[in-house]
């Protein structure tokens, strides 16, 4: 049976180098900025887009919240009340339309 022999992890080379980042907390603190960053410019282009077209604006945020309201609404039905169940369970009524062929028949 072989041995393993010493592990690599000691020898790696671990010298930071300037354009990389000496560690994890490093590396999220530049993703932060980024995102920073990003958030922002979305907000400043948002905002131009709001008083470039408040009216377009308002009608996209009350159909986005009509839908939403709607999706939720289909969710969250409330159980049938005893009426309704027991209108369920009654066999269908004949209409008037079906009364009267049959009363010309």
């Amino acid at each position: 049976m072989t041995q393993p022999g010493p592990s690599d992890y000691r020898t790696l080379d671990r010298t930071p180098r300037a354009d990389q980042p000496t560690g994890v907390m490093d590396q999220v603190g530049e993703t932060a900025h980024e995102l920073r960053d990003r958030a922002e410019s979305i907000a400043e282009e948002l905002a131009a887009a709001v008083k470039e077209h408040p009216y377009t604006t308002l009608a996209i945020t009350a159909g986005l919240a009509f839908a939403v309201g709607a999706v939720w609404k289909l969710g969250h039905r409330p159980p049938p009340s005893r009426l309704q169940t027991l209108l369920a369970q009654l066999p269908q009524m004949p209409t008037r339309e079906r009364l009267l062929e049959r009363w010309r028949s």
